[in-house]
């Protein structure tokens, strides 16, 4: 970066600050002809208005500006304030009305020097000026993955693309990842299409995370299925979507202060639906927050984590105690109850957990008959907390019971498929009243919630046995049902994406 005058780069800067911009500012550049810089056109590059259908589609730079006028200029000069205020003045000399000006700069700037020249211009002009100096160029490049830029344009350090050679499931995600993106440029302005986009966007986001994209691009991705989820989908799907950066940007970029900083978000928007399954999230954000403090690396009150940890019991606490929603209270109770595992421990009590595996132990009794109750989730939860202990009666007390639990639930499941079976053999025999005998069992063994596709099929076939039999309003009703658990599926299947 020092010595790009003296090779003689200026013209490769100018394209590289180009492209950098267009991915980390706004991607809707042009460039200017001119045998010197921006020729008579006195900037490097300027945008070009958007409709802002198709801008809230980007998945970089600024999607909130597609319509603003804009100027760029790049220089390479050392004697960058004087530079920067002549290009100011021939750009803002131009009148064709533009709203900022950027400034970006291969040398370096002290702080108090470029604010001091960026206050003089907007004094001067009227004009907003950003000067981005070298510090911000290689910010951007290391930390936002730009590295093949500066192999491309400025030939600097390596960037082999042809190196990383795909798997083939890597081959099948990048697929489609590319078919996404492709379905998403092309989309049209219906109902439908907006709908469709919301997991769209969320899938392009999760594809890149698994394959690894540069930071720059899986963040801009969630960005984008944010904001797609907030104007046109669920609050469900919003939920998942900032979750899903939280928990991206904490395992794969390894930034706990960014993923963090989402925390209130989260909080704020599963909180006002009073869904424990909602509010689950924010206790697996909250449990990594938590492993910080116990691993010693990070302080509790630098992460905010006595406050959001009060605020959170008494949400959980509260909802456990609204018994008109039994299996949404029992959720919440064993969520506490996990809660409180993490509040011994910050206390330092890491030894004795006998109140907790009672309090669990007692919770598996009062989930018998509770279809919805999430049981899978005590399974992952005792499965990995087995190691804390080793040789507590009271634990292996809360193991056994949880086996026998889950081995009901199984044979129930086990029941219901040979019922269901059963039916559909009966209503293609077209033998309707007896169909409705089996499928009526297979609806109430199905009713768990790791098994609502079964019982969207079983109340569908139900729906037809009765409408075979006369029974109009009955098949009305398995119809609706029907509907009712393909719905609650998909919000299933938004909480485990």
């Amino acid at each position: 970066m020092e010595t790009l005058t003296d090779r003689n780069q200026h013209k490769d800067f100018e394209h590289f600050a180009r492209q950098l911009s267009e991915r980390e500012i706004c991607p809707n550049l042009r460039p200017q002809t001119g045998p010197e810089g921006g020729g008579d056109g006195k900037v490097d590059t300027e945008t070009y208005p958007v409709d802002d259908k198709i801008a809230e589609r980007w998945f970089v730079g600024d999607r909130s500006n597609s319509q603003a006028k804009w100027g760029f200029a790049f220089s390479a000069k050392k004697d960058w304030a004087n530079k920067v205020r002549s290009d100011a003045e021939g750009i803002v000399g131009t009148n064709r009305g533009y709203e900022k000006i950027f400034f970006v700069t291969s040398r370096p700037t002290r702080a108090k020097d470029r604010l001091r020249v960026e206050d003089e211009l907007r004094r001067a002009h009227g004009v907003s000026v950003t000067i981005l100096d070298r510090e911000w160029i290689l910010d951007r490049v290391f930390s936002h993955g730009h590295k093949d830029l500066a192999f491309e344009c400025l030939s600097a350090g390596e960037h082999d693309p042809n190196s990383v050679k795909l798997g083939p499931n890597d081959f099948k995600k990048q697929q489609a990842l590319t078919e996404i993106e492709q379905a998403l440029a092309r989309m049209g302005d219906t109902h439908s299409d907006y709908t469709q986009s919301v997991s769209d966007t969320y899938e392009a986001a999760t594809l890149s995370c698994r394959l690894e994209r540069p930071r720059y691009e899986t963040e801009g991705r969630f960005q984008r299925a944010i904001e797609f989820a907030k104007k046109y989908g669920a609050t469900s799907q919003h939920l998942r979507a900032i979750y899903q950066l939280a928990w991206t940007r904490f395992w794969w970029f390894d930034d706990v202060e960014s993923a963090q900083d989402l925390y209130e978000k989260i909080e704020e928007i599963a909180f006002a639906t009073d869904r424990t399954e909602h509010i689950s999230k924010v206790c697996n954000i909250h449990q990594l927050l938590v492993g910080q403090v116990l691993g010693g690396l990070r302080e509790s009150r630098s992460l905010k984590l006595p406050e959001r940890s009060s605020r959170l019991k008494a949400k959980l606490i509260a909802l456990a105690s609204d018994k008109s929603r039994p299996n949404n209270a029992l959720y919440a109770e064993a969520l506490h109850w996990f809660f409180r595992l993490n509040e011994n421990a910050l206390d330092g009590n890491r030894d004795n957990f006998d109140d907790i595996w009672v309090g669990l132990s007692s919770v598996i009794d009062r989930a018998a008959g509770l279809g919805e109750f999430p049981v899978e989730m005590l399974d992952s939860m005792i499965e990995a907390l087995s190691p804390l202990a080793p040789d507590s009666a009271e634990f292996d007390n809360l193991v056994e019971k949880l086996a026998e639990f889950m081995a009901e639930r199984s044979k129930e499941l086990k029941a219901a498929q040979i019922y269901l079976s059963q039916g559909e053999r009966k209503l293609n025999a077209e033998k309707p009243i007896e169909s409705i005998k089996f499928l009526g069992r297979s609806v109430v063994n199905f009713m768990k919630e790791e098994s609502r596709e079964e019982q969207g099929r079983a109340l569908y076939c139900l729906a037809v046995g009765y409408r075979g039999a006369g029974l109009l309003w009955a098949a009305r009703g398995a119809a609706m049902g029907a509907i009712t658990q393909v719905c609650a599926q998909a919000e299933q299947m938004v909480r485990y994406l």
